[in-house]
This record gives C-alpha cells, structure tokens and sequence, in this order.
C-alpha cells in the first residue's frame, strides 16, 4: 500500500515514479482519518536537559497530551534538547513517540545546535528514529525544510499541506537584530512548491499550515485584531529584517495557518490577512516562564479551508479558536 502511495505522490510533484527519486522536500504520505480529520499535537520549547527531573515531567506531560488528544501526529517546533548530552536526549525524546505509537516531526529553533551536535548532526539522527518523519530537505538556507502532505482517506488525492521551514538562530556578525530570518531561497521554495500543489489541483490553492520556531514580525501586528485570543505577557522576539515570508503567504492563498513557539509567555491566536498566527504553548519544564505546561491542538478538515485549535495541559483545554470564524 506505502508504494502505491509514494507513486501517486510522485505524479502529483511531476518527478518520477521510482522511490529513489522523491523528492527531498516532499517526503512522507500521511493520510485524513475515515470521519475526515486529521489532528496535530504541537510541542514547543521543551529545553530538554538529559535524565534531569524536570525532563522526565515534561515527558509526562507530552504524554498526558498524546493519552488525551490522540493525535495522528506531533509537531515539535524548536528548542528541543538544549543541554548535553544533545544525542542522549534525541534518544530519550523519542521514545515518547515511539511508546505512544505517534509519528513525530520537528524543526528547529535558534537553541538545538549550541551544544555538540549540528543541525545536520541532529537530521542526521532523527531520521533514523522509530515513528520521526521529516527531511534535512533540499540544498537551501536552513536544514529541515520539507513538506508533509496529507493525503485523503479515500480518493488518494492531497488534500493539505504542512510546511516545514527553518527560521535559523542568530544573524551573522555586523547584521542587525538579535535573530536570524528565513532566507530569499526558502521563502522562493515555498512559493515554487505552492504553485506545484496548485496547478495539480486544478488551480486552487491545497489548504496548509507552516511550523516554524522564531515568529515573524507580524506576530507583533496580529495581536491588535479583535479576532485575536490568547495572552502576550513578553515582546515578540521576531527578526529586525521582514524578508516577506508572510506576503508570499498572502499572495499564495493557501496558507490558513502559521504556528511558531520561541516566545514562552505568549500564547494568543488571531487572523491577519486572512491568515491565523499562533504561538504553540510553552511545554518544557526547563524552559522560562510560567504558564502551565502542555501543547496546541490543532485539527484540520478534509476537503475545507479551515481548522479548530485549542491548548491542552494538565489542567483541561482551553483557548478554543475556530479558523476563520475565530
């Protein structure tokens, strides 16, 4: 069954029937559950420090979250294991996946290479991990830019997309700000592989979500609409330079919704243009801050351009927001 799925996903994407071939950005086939939903559990910020009493706890906490939510897969956007020993706690992470029977994907944050293993070390691992999909992705600025699409429960066609995009760590010396910025190269993949989906699909944009760690600038701009739910109790760490990642976004049509972490006392959720800016919920132990821990849920539809998402914790869920009646 996997290989008739890899040869539909291969005509979709115009590249050649043969496995070897797919595409480094466009890697894994999952597929929209038979009641037509499809859910994602988002960890972010989770500063794991190997076998510390705090990391066990947020592993208990990711689970209470999977036990809860059953969700088809996690997304873990940045600031994952900050503290050695780096591999062991890849190792230790995974398991929590692996035990629980969910897939399992990640991108970066701007803390994940300041220890002994690289970027490339850290893809280099994962995607050799039981239940981890997901790519060091194509020769651009960044590691781990890659597609997952989501495929119907029945007709085989896709119909959403979760982008994946790097938003790296610190820019270089002499640049301004105190963050790096998603580069002209990816924000050019993305809107290249948009256009793909779309001329596949008759001309309509396929409906999609992006995962990244450090917000974009108009994260800042989101939280004034009246749409907008959910608390900023810090500033917006977001890059000095807008390279107009969200303007490509705009343009595309296809994006419903970008979710992002780095900022741990943020959790609000609004529509700017059309488009939902979220922060995930804070979720390590280790990490400032003092919200209660856990993670987003986000739930998208087959066949509609929306979604409902919410926060779990501990203490129940809360934060309910419907994309894009709010």
């Amino acid at each position: 069954m996997r290989k008739i799925w890899f040869i539909i996903l291969l005509a979709i994407t115009a590249c050649t029937t043969k496995k070897a071939d797919l595409p480094k950005d466009v890697l894994e086939v999952l597929q929209f559950n038979l009641d037509g939903t499809y859910k994602i559990a988002q960890f972010t910020d989770l500063h794991i420090d190997y076998d510390s009493e705090t990391t066990l706890q947020t592993f208990k906490i990711i689970g209470h979250v999977l036990d809860t939510e059953e969700p088809d897969i996690a997304i873990l956007t940045g600031d994952i294991v900050t503290a050695g020993p780096v591999k062991e706690g890849w190792l230790a992470l995974s398991e929590v996946f692996t035990d629980h029977g969910v897939k399992w994907t990640v991108t970066l944050g701007n803390h994940d290479d300041e220890g002994d293993m690289s970027r490339e070390d850290i893809f280099d691992l994962l995607v050799t991990m039981s239940e981890f999909v997901g790519t060091a992705g194509p020769d651009i600025s960044g590691v781990g830019n890659f597609i997952l699409p989501v495929f119907s429960s029945g007709s085989g066609t896709v119909e959403a997309l979760l982008y994946f995009l790097d938003s790296h760590g610190y820019p270089p010396e002499g640049k301004p700000g105190v963050y790096d910025w998603i580069k002209f190269d990816q924000i050019e993949w993305y809107r290249k592989k948009s256009i793909e989906f779309t001329n596949a699909n008759e001309g309509n944009p396929v409906p999609a979500l992006a995962f990244f760690h450090i917000p974009f600038s108009e994260f800042i701009e989101v939280f004034e609409e009246e749409t907008t739910i959910g608390a900023r109790e810090e500033d917006v760490c977001s890059p000095l330079i807008n390279t107009g990642l969200f303007a490509s976004m705009v343009e595309m049509g296809d994006i419903m919704g970008v979710f992002t972490g780095h900022d741990h006392v943020n959790n609000y959720i609004g529509i700017l243009h059309n488009i939902a800016l979220g922060y995930g919920q804070v979720t390590g132990l280790n990490a400032y801050g003092h919200f209660e821990r856990g993670g987003r849920i986000i739930e998208i539809k087959e066949g509609q351009h929306s979604f409902n998402t919410w926060i779990r914790t501990l203490k129940g869920e809360s934060l309910h927001y419907n994309y894009p009646f709010d």
